[in-house]
Parts: structure tokens; sequence; C-alpha cells
């Protein structure tokens, strides 16, 4: 009877070695996705509060038809100028013409200026701009034709 006994104790730990290993591969790949979750989210966040931009028109003296708006990217982050959305009175515009200056590339350069055109007449009366990166930073202009 003591030749059962040991192996059927020999069949329980091997079994306990087993699960625990189970065990501890789901808890590793749990923990590995939850580390590159937060690398991820890291990145973001440095990019965000890296990336700043301006926009540096007179609220005074907006130019019209087209309206004009000049943006400073014053942030450390070169941004896609491509990837930009503009709102203009709260209705978002696709019909921008975007042209870069103080840069040697086809990217929006830290301390580079991006003017946007876009075709419309405003009329008179109070007008809001907003333009936002590709990683959500924006900046906002309200100004009075």
């Amino acid at each position: 009877m003591s030749a059962s006994g040991g192996a059927t104790e020999l069949i329980f730990f091997v079994s306990a070695v087993i699960v625990a290993t189970a065990v501890v591969a789901v808890a590793a790949n749990g923990i590995y996705d939850l580390t590159e979750g937060i690398d991820d989210r890291g990145d973001q966040v440095k990019d965000e509060m890296s990336t700043r931009i301006v926009i540096i028109n007179d609220p005074s003296a907006i130019p019209n038809d087209p309206v004009l708006i000049y943006v400073k990217n014053i942030g450390t982050t070169t941004l896609n100028h491509n990837y930009i959305s503009v709102m203009l009175d709260g209705v978002s515009r696709t019909d921008l013409t975007l042209s870069l200056s103080g840069n040697r590339t086809s990217f929006w350069e830290p301390t580079s200026l991006l003017t946007i055109s876009i075709d419309q007449n405003l009329s008179s009366g109070d007008h809001t701009v907003q333009v936002t990166t590709e990683n959500g930073v924006s900046d906002t202009l309200s100004f009075r034709m």
C-alpha cells in the first residue's frame, strides 16, 4: 500500500507543478501586455507634452477671403501638417491650403510656421478657429470681423 501512496503523492506533485506553471505563464503574459500598454501610453503622453502650437494671428486683423491663419510650432516635436484638423466657427474644414515656412523638410518642424488658407469670405461678427495636431494638442483663437 505504501507504493501506491507514494505514486499518488507523485501524481499530485506533478499535477501541482503543471498547474503552477500554467498560472505563471498566464500571469506573465498578462503582465507583459500591461507593461506594453503602459509604455505605449507613456510615449503618447510624452508626445503630447512636447507638442505645443500657437495661433499667432492678430485677432483684430485676420485676413479674409481667403481666411489666413498662421500657426507656429513652439514645441519640440516635429509634426505632420497633413494630419491637422481645423474648425472654423465649430465646423470642421477640409478645404484647406497648407504651406510651411522656416523648415528644412516637408514636416512641420519646431519653430516653423504653418499658414492655413481657408477659401471663405466671413461675415462680420464673432468667429472662432481651432487648430488641432495629430496627437490632440490644439490652440483656439477668437476674433471679430
